[in-house]
């Protein structure tokens, strides 16, 4: 199993559009494909379900130690699964980063149903708290997406740092795959201006997903960007992000 930590610690710069239209577009190619929701908010957990109504999530794995294989879900045709998260995870946020087993919660309990999955998309919150800890600890690589603007750029340093560090200290085998442009406006001053800064610090995706109003649809309608509208710009962007990910591996 290829696990994938889909992070940034700003929010609103495409996590969970991205997790989840990757990981659609990987089960639609006949890969089984596990989404983790690691955020509280459980933006992608409610895309297909009630986040309130689960009688089992991530807050049960992490707090009372329940199996991932009673957690996942099966949420979309053959090939999509689901690890639901739910509002409660965020009282776990403070739990005791100093005890030695918490960066290890996650990867640990992924090893029970990583033979049954070809790829783990993991949705990680917009901060680096111990949830986006755990997934990079669990993760093979990483992929950050982000605007072309000035803010977005602000917060690299110390996600890179962090990844750095998990990389130095726990888990060698992380690897930034690269960032991905969303949100684009290609023909702005500040575009032009920003996505050669971002290109010192990660290898861009050759593909990215312009700004338009099919991935904010495709949200109210609790669908893919394939499934909301295939023609659009926007899924024809991410099919071929898609592409590139698997090109990459």
């Amino acid at each position: 199993m290829i696990t994938v930590s889909i992070a940034n610690q700003k929010g609103g710069e495409g996590k969970t559009t991205t997790s989840l239209n990757l990981a659609i577009g990987l089960a639609r190619r006949g890969k089984r494909t596990l989404i983790i929701d690691m955020d509280p908010q459980a933006n992608s957990t409610g895309i297909f379900l009630n986040p309130e109504t689960s009688s089992k999530n991530l807050y049960h794995v992490f707090n009372k130690k329940t199996k991932m294989s009673e957690v996942v879900q099966k949420v979309y045709a053959d090939n999509l699964y689901l690890a639901p998260s739910s509002t409660n995870l965020a009282e776990l946020e403070a739990m005791n980063t100093n005890s030695v087993e918490a960066p290890y919660l996650l990867r640990d309990s992924l090893q029970v149903v990583e033979k049954d999955f070809d790829f783990c998309i993991i949705d990680c919150p917009p901060s680096l708290s111990i949830f986006t800890i755990n997934a990079l600890v669990a993760s093979n690589f990483v992929i950050i997406p982000l605007q072309a603007e000035k803010f977005s750029v602000d917060g690299i340093v110390g996600l890179q740092q962090t990844i750095s560090s998990i990389k130095k200290r726990i888990n060698p085998n992380l690897e930034i795959m690269g960032a991905l442009i969303t949100q684009l406006k290609p023909q702005t001053l500040l575009t032009k201006t920003i996505v050669p800064v971002l290109n010192k610090y990660f290898k861009i995706f050759e593909n990215s997903i312009s700004d338009g109003v099919a991935i904010g649809e495709s949200h109210l309608a609790k669908k893919s960007v394939f499934d909301y509208n295939k023609s659009s710009r926007q899924a024809q962007e991410y099919e071929g992000f898609v592409e590139e990910f698997l090109s990459e591996l």
